[in-house]
């Protein structure tokens, strides 16, 4: 079973028609509706945003959620050709070890593979992971957090700290996270995440899938949508793809392929 565990995240958003919404968003609620789409069976395990809970749940998967004492709050104003200006307004309460041994102990007990989606950079932090860390058991982390620092605008910044990614299996950035966080793109700039295998998403051109010990990153290109500007939670969905790929028996690279089909095939219904 796949456990998906993130912020659930209250995204105020301005889409390019001045439409003005408040909506349910964060990894966990964009990851699960990737797995009830292509079939997969998970566990959301989540925090924050108790109004929103609802919406995550009509995702088809169970929700856990913990006791929060603050929701994180994303602002999100989307232009015509898929870019984004982007705004932390609030933090939510991170995930701790006592999370994991406590209230999500349960739930996560039959988890081969735990899907982290992290807001910012203290949101799941290396106790946190080393608690969710045991044998046979997957860890699968979104990077994103890590480049951000706290409240304010969205500018991925760096370096990265490997202390915060000790027992990660499999760890995903965007091109410019990892631009930030690593200081580079190709093999050299990679391993310096100290994870075995390296995913780095680069919007409608595809992602790229680095293992330990290989020369160069193996490009997996995407299918692009036309007139598509909401790509909000195609990283979680991609990553949330690939973790059950892999947990499938896949290898990295046609478990991106998978994933990259997938996430067209659910942001084609967005155009």
């Amino acid at each position: 079973m796949i456990a998906l565990l993130g912020q659930t995240v209250r995204d105020e958003v301005v889409h390019p028609d001045g439409r003005a919404e408040v909506r349910c968003g964060g990894a966990p609620v964009f990851a699960a509706r990737a797995l009830s789409a292509a079939g997969v069976d998970g566990v959301v395990v989540t925090r924050g945003a108790d109004e929103l809970h609802g919406d995550v749940a009509v995702a088809g998967l169970p929700v856990l959620a913990g006791p929060a004492g603050a929701t994180f709050v994303s602002r999100l104003v989307l232009h015509p050709d898929g870019h984004r200006d982007h705004e932390i307004a609030a933090l939510g309460t991170p995930f701790s070890a006592a999370d994991i041994e406590g209230w999500a102990a349960s739930t996560l007990t039959d988890a081969s593979t735990v899907v982290v989606g992290t807001q910012w950079r203290e949101d799941v932090g290396p106790d946190a992971l080393r608690a969710l860390a045991r044998p046979g058991r997957r860890i699968v982390f979104d990077a994103q957090g890590l480049a951000r620092p706290g409240l304010g605008i969205v500018e991925p910044a760096g370096p990265l700290d490997p202390t915060w990614l000790a027992g990660v299996d499999v760890v995903k950035f965007s091109d410019a996270e990892a631009e930030a966080l690593l200081g580079g793109l190709d093999a050299a700039h990679l391993g310096r995440a100290g994870v075995p295998v390296v995913l780095v998403t680069h919007g409608e051109q595809g992602a790229d899938v680095w293992q330990a010990g290989d020369a160069a990153p193996v490009r997996v290109p995407a299918r692009r949508i036309p007139r598509l500007a909401d790509t909000v939670g195609a990283g979680d969905m991609f990553t949330a793809l690939f973790a059950a790929a892999l947990d499938a028996g896949d290898a990295p690279v046609p478990a991106a392929e998978r994933a990259a089909a997938g996430v067209a095939g659910i942001l084609e219904l967005r155009a």
